[in-house]
C-alpha cells in the first residue's frame, strides 16, 4: 500500500512538472515565433533588425516584473504559488494565474491515467500527449496559432501508443482519412468563398488526434468538437464578430472521447 501511495505521489509530481514546463512554453513560444516572423520580414525588406526578444529560452525563469532570477523553491508547481500568496518574493508583483491553472489542468487530465494504464511506457506516452494537448489549446486560445512542435509530439506519442497496443493500422488509417478529408474541406471552402474556413494547423491537429484515437473514434470526436464549437458561439459569442479558434474544441472533444 505504501509503495502504491509513493507511486501516486511521484506520478503526480511528474504531471505537475509537465504542467510547469507547459505554462512556461505557452508564454515563450509565441514570443519567439513573433520575433522569428519579424526577423524574416525585416530580412525580406532589407531593413536592419534589432533583437528585442523579451524572454530568452536559454535562461532560467525570471519574474516578468523585476527580472529577478527565480530560485528552485519559487518554482514548485502549485505549492509555491500559494505559499507566496500569489506574489513574487522579490518585488511583490502578482503572479499570473495561468501557471497554477495549467499545472492543475495537467493533474486533472493526467491523474486518471494511473487507473487506465498500469504500463509505465503507455502512462508516460499518454502524459506527454495530454500535456502537448493542453499546451496547444492554451496557445491557440490566446494567439490563434497551433505550434508544429506540439503536433509533432502528439503524433509521435500517438503512433508509439498504437504500436505498443498493436493497433497501428487503425491509427495510420485515421491519420490519413482525417488529414485528407479535412484538407479537402479546407481547399473546397477556400475555392468557393475565397477565405479559410478551417486553418491548416487544425488540419494537422485532426490528423494527429486521429492517429491517437483510431478510425472508429474519429467521427465521434469531430461531431463533439463541432457541437461544442456551435454551443460556444450561440451562448458566449452571440455577436459572432470574433473568430473562434477550433483547436481547444478539438482537444476537449478528443480527451472526452478518450476517457468516455
Amino acid at each position: 500500500m505504501l509503495a502504491s501511495f509513493l507511486e501516486y505521489v511521484l506520478y503526480s509530481l511528474f504531471f505537475l512538472s509537465l504542467g510547469s514546463f507547459s505554462a512556461v512554453f505557452s508564454v515563450r513560444w509565441p514570443e519567439k515565433a513573433f520575433l522569428s516572423w519579424q526577423q524574416e520580414a525585416h530580412q525580406t525588406l532589407s531593413i536592419p533588425f534589432q533583437n528585442v526578444f523579451l524572454t530568452d529560452a536559454t535562461k532560467r525563469s525570471q519574474c516578468p516584473g523585476c527580472k529577478h532570477t527565480l530560485a528552485w523553491f519559487d518554482l514548485i508547481p502549485l505549492l509555491s504559488y500559494f505559499l507566496l500568496k500569489r506574489r513574487c518574493r522579490y518585488c511583490m508583483q502578482s503572479i499570473s494565474y495561468r501557471y497554477p491553472v495549467i499545472e492543475a489542468l495537467h493533474l486533472i487530465c493526467c491523474l486518471p491515467l494511473l487507473w487506465i494504464h498500469p504500463d509505465t511506457k503507455l502512462l508516460i506516452l499518454h502524459a506527454l500527449l495530454l500535456s502537448s494537448f493542453i499546451t496547444l489549446a492554451v496557445i491557440d486560445a490566446e494567439h490563434k496559432l497551433i505550434p508544429d512542435e506540439c503536433c509533432v509530439v502528439i503524433l509521435a506519442c500517438a503512433l508509439s501508443i498504437n504500436l505498443i497496443s498493436q493497433t497501428l493500422e487503425s491509427s495510420v488509417l485515421a491519420l490519413l482519412i482525417g488529414y485528407g478529408s479535412i484538407y479537402t474541406l479546407h481547399w473546397g471552402y477556400k475555392a468557393v468563398r475565397g477565405t479559410d474556413g478551417i486553418g491548416l494547423g487544425d488540419v494537422k491537429l485532426i490528423a494527429a488526434i486521429g492517429a491517437w484515437l483510431g478510425i472508429f473514434e474519429l467521427a465521434p470526436m469531430l461531431l463533439c468538437a463541432s457541437l461544442s464549437g456551435i454551443l460556444y458561439n450561440v451562448i458566449l459569442n452571440k455577436k459572432g464578430s470574433d473568430s473562434v479558434p477550433f483547436g481547444p474544441f478539438l482537444i476537449f472533444s478528443a480527451i472526452l472521447v478518450f476517457y468516455l
